[in-house]
C-alpha cells in the first residue's frame, strides 16, 4: 500500500522505479535476442555440415552412374554380333536384325536404361530398341560428330516415345569406340538413361528438412530434380546457382534469397562427372522446435522480468530513503503531505535551496558592495572621517595600495559583451579578495579594467618589501589567467599609515603600473619613490635627428633603414615616464603627417591611415605595440610615395621621348638640356631614362635620328652627307660608321637595295 502511495504522488520515486524496470527490461530482452540468435545460428550450422555429409554421398551416385556406363559399353564392345552390325560396311539387314535381339536383351536385364541404341555411320544406319529412328536422332548424331573430342559424353534431352508418343526425360550417354582403339570413326553407342532412376538413387540421401534435391551441369542446366517439369531447366540466372558454379570450394553452404523466402543451400560438386548435388531446405524448416524454443525463451523472460519487478521495487526503496530523509527536514514539506497532490522532490528541493542561496548571496553582496564603497571613497575623496571608519573595521596601521591592470582591455571589449565583462570584473575581485583574505585585504573595481587593494600591515616596512607578497600576486595572475584568459599587470604603492597618505600610495601605485608601457604586459611592479629621479636631474630631449634620418628612409623607400632608425627613435624616448612618450609620439606622428605632405597626396587611404593611427594613440599599452604599428605605418608611406614617383616618372620619360622626336636635327641636344627642361640632374634623369626604355639617352638618340635618315634615304635624292646634317649629325664619318655598324650596310648601299627592290616590285 505505502508502494503505490509513494509511486502515485512522489515524481523522482515514481521516476526510479520506472528506470529501474525499463532497465532490466531492456536487458532481459538484448539477453533473450542474443540468446535465441545464437542458438539458431549455431544449429543452423550444425544442421548446414550435417546436410553438406549427407549430400557428399551422391558423388558415389555419379561414380556408380559412369561405372555402369562403362561396364554396359564395354558388355557391347565384347558382343561380336553388336559390333558387326555396329561396323558393317555392307548394310547387312541380317545383322541387324540379330544386333536388335541382342540389345533387347541387354535392356531387359538393365532396367534403368529406357533405350539402346547404335549408329553405323558407314552405312547411315541407327538401331534402337524402342524403334526411335534415324531421323529422330539426327540432331543428336549432328552434336556427337561436332563434340568427337572423347570416348564418353552426356546429353540431357527429351526423347519421344514412339510407343505412346510422349517425351521422356532421359541422360543419353554417347560412347564412340574409335577413341580408344583402331575400330573405324564412324560409329557410336547410343545409352539413354531414364532421369527418374538417377533421381530414385539420390533421393536415398535426401536430408527430411529439404525442399528439393536437384542436379545441374556447369552450365547450371537441371539434369534430374525432385520436381520432373524443372527438367532441362536453365537456372545459371540465380543468384545462389551463380555463387555455387563460381565458387572453387568443392563443396559448401550458405544463405540465400529465393522466391522471397530465407533457404539453407548445400551443394556439392562431383569429381567424376561435371554434375553439381544442390540441397534446397527453408531456414524456417531447419530447426524442428522452433516454435517451442520462442515460446520457452518468452516464458523464461516473463519470469525473469518479474522478478526484476520486484527487485526494481527493493532498490527504489532503498535509493530513495536518502532524499525521504531531507525532504522530513524541510517544513514545507509537512504542508504538501496534508494535500493529495502530486510532489516532485527535486523541485522542491531546487526552491528550497535556491531561497537559502539568494538569503547568503543578498548578504554577501550587500557587504561586499559596503565594503567596495568604503574602498572608492578612502581612495578618491582622502577624508579623515573615511579613514577613521576604514581603519575600525581594517587591521593596521600600516596600508599599502596595489593596482591591478587588465592587459589588452580593447580586445578584451571586442571579444565579449558588457555582461561578461562584467562578470569578469567580479571574478577578479572576488579571487582578490579570497587570495588575500588571511591579509585583511579590501578591493575595488575603479573604472573598468582598473581595480584597487588595500592591503594592511603592522610594519612601517609594509608588505611590499616581503617576497611573499609577489608570490601572492604572481599566484593571482597565474590563476585569473588559466579561469578567465586573462592577463594582469599589477603595480605596488607605497607603505603609508595616514588618509592622505594611502591616496598617495594609490597614485604611486598608478604611475607604477604605468610602466607596463616600456616594459611588458603581464608584470609586477614596485614603486619607490626614493629611487625616481627628480625631474630636473634628467636630460631627455626630442630626438629630431633621428625623426629626420626616419623621414629621409621612407622618402627613398629604404625599408631596413626605416626599421633601423624607427627601432633608434624608440630606445631614445625608452628612458622618459609614459606621459613624455605619448607626447613625442603624438610630436612624431605629427611631423610624419606635415612633412610628407599625405594631406596633398591623391591617396585617401594613407590619409584614412594616419587618422585612424591617431586615434588608437592612447590605446596603446606597450612601446613595443606603437613600434610596430609605426613600421608599418611607415612602410605604407614609402611604398605610396614610390607609386607616386613611378607616375611622375613615367611622365619624365615620354616628356624626353617627344621632345627628341620633335628636336632630333638639333645638334646641341644632349642629356644636360633634356634634364634642364625637366629640372632634374643630368645623371638622375640618365639613370631614369634607361631603367624605363632599357637604352641610354644617346643611344636613344641614335636610333631616332638612323630612322629619320632611313626615311630621307628613301624619299629624297639629297646626299648622304646632307641628309647626316639633316638629322642632327654633321660628321659625315661617324654617320657612316653609325649606320653601318646598326643596319650592316652603307647609307649609299642601302639606298641602292632599296631603289632596286622597288623597281622588281
Amino acid at each position: 500500500m505505502m508502494f503505490r502511495q509513494r509511486l502515485m504522488r512522489y515524481t523522482v520515486y515514481r521516476n526510479m522505479f520506472l528506470s529501474f524496470v525499463l532497465l532490466t527490461a531492456v536487458i532481459i530482452a538484448l539477453v533473450t535476442v542474443v540468446l535465441y540468435a545464437l542458438f539458431s545460428w549455431s544449429t543452423a550450422k550444425e544442421v548446414g555440415k550435417i546436410s553438406e555429409s549427407m549430400l557428399k554421398q551422391n558423388s558415389v551416385v555419379a561414380s556408380v552412374i559412369k561405372s555402369q556406363v562403362y561396364n554396359f559399353g564395354n558388355l557391347l564392345l565384347n558382343d561380336k554380333t553388336v559390333v558387326a552390325a555396329l561396323f558393317d560396311r555392307e548394310g547387312d539387314l541380317l545383322k541387324q536384325y540379330h544386333a536388335s535381339r541382342v540389345l533387347r536383351t541387354m535392356q531387359t536385364t538393365y532396367p534403368f536404361i529406357e533405350t539402346i541404341g547404335i549408329y553405323n555411320g558407314l552405312t547411315e544406319t541407327y538401331l534402337d530398341t524402342k524403334g526411335v529412328t534415324l531421323e529422330q536422332e539426327g540432331p543428336l548424331l549432328q552434336q556427337i560428330n561436332d563434340k568427337n573430342r572423347s570416348y564418353f559424353q552426356l546429353f540431357p534431352r527429351k526423347l519421344i516415345n514412339p510407343a505412346d508418343g510422349k517425351y521422356d526425360n532421359v541422360l543419353t550417354f554417347v560412347l564412340l569406340p574409335s577413341y580408344y582403339s583402331l575400330l573405324p570413326a564412324q560409329g557410336a553407342m547410343v545409352i539413354n538413361m531414364d532421369s527418374d532412376y538417377i533421381q530414385k538413387l539420390i533421393g536415398g540421401y535426401k536430408n527430411d528438412v529439404s525442399d528439393s534435391l536437384f542436379v545441374i551441369n556447369s552450365q547450371g542446366i537441371v539434369l534430374t530434380h525432385s520436381d520432373q517439369s524443372l527438367f532441362l531447366e536453365n537456372k545459371s540466372s540465380e543468384p545462389y546457382v551463380q555463387e555455387i558454379l563460381n565458387s572453387p570450394d568443392s563443396s559448401g553452404y550458405f544463405t540465400g534469397q529465393i522466391d522471397g523466402r530465407k533457404h539453407m543451400i548445400t551443394y556439392v560438386k562431383s569429381a567424376e562427372l561435371d554434375w553439381v548435388f544442390v540441397s534446397q531446405s527453408e531456414y524456417n524448416n531447419l530447426l524442428f522446435n522452433m516454435n517451442v524454443l520462442r515460446q520457452a525463451s518468452l516464458g523464461l523472460a516473463l519470469a525473469i522480468f518479474v522478478i526484476s519487478l520486484l527487485l526494481s521495487i527493493w532498490l527504489t526503496n532503498n535509493a530513495y530513503n536518502p532524499i525521504r530523509v531531507l525532504l522530513e527536514k524541510i517544513s514545507s514539506v509537512q504542508r504538501q503531505k496534508q494535500n493529495h497532490r502530486r510532489i516532485n522532490e527535486f523541485d522542491l528541493l531546487n526552491t528550497t535551496y535556491s531561497e537559502m542561496s539568494e538569503k547568503l548571496s543578498s548578504m554577501v553582496t550587500v557587504m561586499s558592495q559596503t565594503q567596495e564603497a568604503e574602498v572608492l571613497g578612502l581612495l578618491k575623496s582622502g577624508e579623515a572621517g573615511v579613514f577613521e571608519r576604514f581603519a575600525l573595521s581594517c587591521q593596521g596601521p600600516y596600508y599599502t595600495v596595489i593596482v591591478l591592470l587588465i592587459d589588452g582591455l580593447d580586445e578584451f571589449r571586442a571579444k565579449v559583451d558588457t555582461q561578461t565583462r562584467a562578470f569578469a570584473r567580479e571574478a577578479i575581485l572576488r579571487t582578490a579578495a579570497e587570495l588575500f583574505d588571511g591579509e585583511g585585504a579590501r578591493a575595488a573595481g575603479i573604472e573598468e579594467g582598473l581595480i584597487a587593494l588595500i592591503l594592511p600591515g603592522l610594519t612601517e616596512s609594509g608588505p611590499q618589501a616581503s617576497a611573499e607578497l609577489h608570490g601572492m600576486l604572481k599566484e593571482l595572475q597565474e590563476t585569473l589567467y588559466h579561469s578567465l584568459h586573462l592577463s594582469i599587470t599589477a603595480g605596488i604603492g607605497t607603505t603609508e599609515n595616514t588618509h592622505e597618505g594611502i591616496r598617495r600610495s594609490f597614485e604611486h601605485a598608478q604611475t607604477c603600473v604605468q610602466q607596463r608601457f616600456f616594459s611588458g604586459k603581464g608584470r609586477i611592479f614596485d614603486c619607490d619613490p626614493a629611487l625616481k629621479v627628480p625631474p630636473e636631474d634628467r636630460e631627455l630631449a626630442y630626438p629630431d635627428k633621428r625623426e629626420k634620418m626616419i623621414i629621409d628612409a621612407i622618402r627613398l623607400q629604404q625599408r631596413s633603414r626605416i626599421n633601423r632608425e624607427i627601432d633608434l627613435w624608440i630606445k631614445e624616448i625608452h628612458t622618459g615616464d609614459y606621459h613624455e612618450a605619448l607626447f613625442y609620439m603624438n610630436q612624431f606622428v605629427g611631423s610624419l603627417y606635415k612633412q610628407l605632405h599625405v594631406s596633398q597626396t591623391r591617396n585617401q587611404e594613407i590619409t584614412n591611415v594616419f587618422l585612424g593611427f591617431t586615434r588608437r594613440m592612447t590605446s596603446f599599452e606597450t612601446l613595443q605595440e606603437f613600434q610596430e604599428e609605426l613600421k608599418e605605418l611607415a612602410c605604407k608611406l614609402s611604398s605610396d610615395i614610390e607609386e607616386t614617383g613611378n607616375e611622375r616618372h613615367t611622365e619624365v620619360v615620354e616628356f624626353i621621348k617627344q621632345y627628341v622626336g620633335k628636336h632630333y636635327a638639333r645638334s646641341d641636344l644632349s642629356l644636360e638640356l633634356v634634364a634642364g627642361e625637366v629640372k632634374l640632374s643630368r645623371s638622375y634623369v640618365g639613370k631614369l631614362f634607361k631603367a624605363h626604355c632599357e637604352l641610354s639617352f644617346n643611344d636613344y638618340l641614335n636610333v631616332v635620328r638612323l630612322e629619320r635618315a632611313k626615311e630621307l634615304l628613301l624619299n629624297t635624292d639629297a646626299p648622304v652627307q646632307v641628309i647626316s646634317e639633316q638629322v642632327g649629325i654633321f660628321n659625315t664619318t661617324y654617320f657612316y660608321t653609325l649606320f653601318k655598324k646598326n643596319f650592316q650596310q652603307s647609307p649609299a648601299q642601302f639606298r641602292s637595295q632599296m631603289l632596286l627592290e622597288e623597281r622588281k616590285a
